[in-house]
């Protein structure tokens, strides 16, 4: 029989079973009917509708709603979970992520943990992990095409006091051995190297492990305030002066705009006084002092590497201790041992070893990082 007029032929029979198929097909989540709705789903459903509709699409922060392209291709619709407002359509996307001072941290898995650049610097130095900050101190788009015009701003130099200024440890040596004779306790000249850069109680009762002090805690406290005031005696009558070589190292890296950051365990007044009165201010934007509470080399290393606002991957460290040199590879630093004080053989785990300051160029300096570009 013919068809009745107006009646679609047999060839039109297959854009019909196209049309039915994109709207009720289950392969595509809810097809084009849905979609459709959108907007009225929105609003809520209607009075007497069904609870199944209002049914949160599924994810906490963003939800997916696959519909179908006129190709028929699924799309993905992003909706906020709070429901959104009514200008939202099916084409808005979840909000960008905010971007701080260093974007990537946000991005980062750490991100709970560490909201932004201020909540790390809130944080105490025992709290600083160096994998860490090598994720979350990341530079952002606007810095890493600085960086591309200025590569050595990529990095930062951290600076022990006693390889920019001569004579601290000498006034820590004779401070301890003021207070050791006044008890009568044993004093070992090489132990009192590993008390600098470590708080006095520390050192009391873990590197000199007096006994009154481990069996008191108020003793070890009353031994530390004893030696800061014997070193106090010492220290402000005594004029330091830059080591030969520190001036021209310092004024070369701030031509090229590398940050640099003075590490020493010094009250903040005492430091900014003497540094102040050898005229060496001016080549420091960071300090760390007393106040900033690090405990060890390591954490003042951290604690640095946060104020420069660099990864401790790109930051590098001048030492002149062997155990200097190992805290610096711990806080996952480059390390520039200076030998003189203790043989070339005690710091070969030193990334980089010379006899003085005034050997070092910018160049041996960059070939340190020498096949780690900044990401």
């Amino acid at each position: 029989p013919q068809p009745a007029a107006g009646w679609p032929g047999p060839h039109h029979w297959w854009r019909l079973s196209l049309c039915m198929l994109l709207l009720l097909s289950p392969g595509t989540g809810t097809g084009l009917l849905a979609t459709r709705g959108l907007d009225r789903s929105r609003q809520g459903p209607p009075p007497g509708a069904a609870s199944a509709s209002a049914q949160p699409v599924a994810g906490d922060a963003v939800g997916s709603l696959a519909a179908p392209s006129r190709l028929g291709i699924p799309r993905v619709v992003f909706l906020p979970s709070g429901g959104g407002g009514d200008d939202l359509s099916e084409f808005d996307l979840p909000p960008a992520p905010r971007e701080g001072e260093y974007g990537s941290a946000l991005a980062s898995p750490l991100a709970g943990e560490y909201a932004d650049w201020g909540s790390l610097a809130r944080l105490p130095p025992a709290q600083l992990r160096g994998s860490d900050l090598n994720e979350l101190l990341q530079p952002d788009s606007v810095q890493r095409l600085r960086f591309v015009v200025s590569p050595m701003e990529a990095y930062g130099a951290l600076f022990r006091w006693d390889t920019v200024f001569a004579g601290l440890r000498g006034l820590h040596a004779a401070a301890w051995a003021e207070v050791a004779e006044a008890h009568g306790l044993p004093f070992d000249a090489e132990d009192s190297d590993r008390t600098v850069g470590r708080r006095p109680e520390i050192a009391v009762t873990q590197v000199f492990r007096w006994q009154p002090a481990l069996d008191d805690w108020g003793v070890a406290q009353a031994l530390s305030y004893e030696f800061c005031e014997a070193l106090g005696r010492r220290f402000s009558s005594y004029a330091f002066e830059p080591r030969p070589g520190a001036v021209r190292l310092l004024t070369l890296l701030n031509e090229y705009q590398v940050p640099c950051c003075l590490c020493s365990e010094l009250d903040e007044r005492s430091l900014s006084d003497k540094v102040e009165a050898a005229d060496m201010a001016r080549f420091f934007q960071a300090s760390i002092c007393a106040e900033d509470g690090a405990e060890t080399a390591e954490q003042a290393y951290l604690a640095s590497c946060v104020k420069l606002r660099r990864p401790p991957a790109r930051c590098v460290v001048f030492e002149d201790s062997p155990q200097g040199v190992s805290s610096a590879k711990e806080a996952l630093a480059k390390a520039v041992a200076l030998v003189g004080k203790h043989p070339a053989y005690e710091m070969m785990h030193a990334d980089l070893r010379i006899s003085s300051l005034e050997d070092l160029t910018l160049m041996a300096i960059r070939e340190l990082f020498s096949g780690e570009e900044p990401r």
